[in-house]
């Protein structure tokens, strides 16, 4: 199982905005069968602000085909990128569990 984060870094004053597109962009591939996922935002608390994440869940990590994918996506994502300050980035992590734990000769 593994944790996946999407990070996309917003203008000053948009971060609500790209959360709500991010919301909806992940609504879209939840339609076609991706777990849920949570969208949160870094804002008016300690550390980096006008940052947006959405992190979900996966068994497996598998391309994901830009031939693939849904025109509500595409709208989604040209409606967010001019309101970020870079490319976002995704990050991937393997969940920990007492079986793989086990498989690693730990206890």
């Amino acid at each position: 199982m593994y944790l996946i984060r999407r990070i996309a870094m917003a203008e000053q004053g948009k971060v609500w905005d790209v959360a709500n597109l991010m919301s909806q962009l992940c609504a879209a591939y939840e339609e076609k069968g991706r777990n849920k996922a949570q969208v949160f935002v870094s804002q008016g608390l300690p550390g980096t602000p006008n940052i947006v994440y959405a992190e979900w869940t996966q068994e497996a990590i598998e391309p994901n085909w830009p031939s693939k994918l849904p025109e509500t996506v595409r709208t989604l994502i040209s409606q967010m990128f001019p309101m970020l300050t870079e490319p976002w980035s995704v990050e991937f992590y393997e969940l920990v569990t007492q079986e793989k734990l086990k498989e690693r000769n730990f206890s």
